[in-house]
This record gives C-alpha cells, sequence and structure tokens, in this order.
C-alpha cells in the first residue's frame, strides 16, 4: 500500500526555518517572547534578550507597560539587539502544571504573529517558548507552536526562524515540523 505524504494545513511552513542558535544573536525583524504579568524577567530566553538589549530595556517596560492583560502582546524596541522588535506576550505566572493552558500560549503566539503582520516584520525569530524548566514539555510546547504559525502564517512573511539553543528541542522541533509535511 502506498500512501501519501502528509499534508499541510498551511502550504506557507516552506517559510519556517529551524535553526541552533541564541535568539538574541538574530538578525530579524522581530523576536517573540512571553512574560509573565507580573512583569519579572524568567528563563534563559528573557534573560539573553536583557543581558544583550541592556538596561533600556527594562526602563522601557517598566515606564510604558502598565496593568498588562493575560494575552497582550506589546512590541518594543531591539535597543542593542540585532532585531528591530521585541514582541512580548503576557502569560500567566505558571507556577504548576495545572497552571499551564495551553490557551494561553496559543492566544499570545496568534497575536505576536498578527501584529508582526501589522508591523509590516518580514521576519520574526521564536525560541521554544514556554519550554523551559517550569514550562510546557517541550512536545507540547513545539505542538503550540507550530498550531500558531499554521493558523496565522500568511504571505506577510519572508521567514519564521525558530531558534533552539539545545541539540534535542531542535529535535523536537524538526520532529514535529516534519510531522507536518514541512520539508526543511
Amino acid at each position: 500500500m502506498i500512501s501519501e505524504p502528509p499534508r499541510r494545513s498551511n502550504p506557507l511552513l516552506d517559510r519556517v526555518t529551524l535553526v541552533q542558535g541564541d535568539i538574541a544573536e538574530q538578525y530579524l525583524g522581530g523576536v517573540v517572547s512571553l512574560i509573565p504579568q507580573n512583569l519579572e524577567y524568567r528563563g534563559e530566553v528573557n534573560s539573553a534578550l536583557l543581558k544583550a538589549a541592556g538596561e533600556k530595556l527594562d526602563k522601557f517596560i517598566l515606564e510604558n507597560v502598565s496593568k498588562p492583560r493575560l494575552g497582550d502582546v506589546y512590541a518594543v524596541p531591539g535597543f542593542d539587539l540585532p532585531c528591530e522588535h521585541i514582541l512580548f506576550g503576557i502569560t500567566p505566572n505558571w507556577r504548576t502544571e495545572f497552571d499551564r493552558e495551553d490557551r494561553h500560549l496559543l492566544v499570545v503566539l496568534r497575536k505576536a504573529i498578527e501584529l508582526a503582520a501589522d508591523m509590516n516584520l518580514r521576519t520574526l525569530a521564536l525560541p521554544p517558548l514556554a519550554s523551559g524548566k517550569n514550562g510546557f514539555p517541550k512536545q507540547r510546547a513545539a505542538r503550540l507552536i507550530l498550531q500558531a504559525l499554521e493558523d496565522r502564517l500568511n504571505n506577510d512573511f519572508d521567514e519564521i526562524r525558530i531558534v533552539c539553543q539545545a541539540a534535542q528541542t531542535l529535535e523536537v522541533f524538526r520532529d514535529r515540523l516534519e510531522s507536518i509535511g514541512w520539508s526543511g
């Protein structure tokens, strides 16, 4: 029996690239990250972004973001980063497995992609969001990130780059992408 290859729900997935590297070194229009509603920097991604962008980033957020609501996405300058903008999505302060609901990540990712398109950012970098030490299991995070991309990826983008620091995480995303028909 010959089976057909899996069909893509979004044929624009060819615009997705997968690289191993540092999110803070990406020369793209924007970088997406998450920040809890209390605006505390947590995790490797935010620490790397803050270190690379400089203290101006922290000061800007504290002066310009007040009373953030879950699901809000804020575009801030990249400051000393090589990217033009950082798109911060506001998520709950996840403490336990019960706090991490799929919808929180999906809403933020979809809004971040829509905002990037509205801002005419042709390129965007995504780290393996919400899959850190206290986050979603990597396979679940990969499924949610790719679901948001399938839902919102359109002709406005030349490239969406998924940037993984660890080789193991890169393989999780590669496997998941290939399972939905991505050819790399």
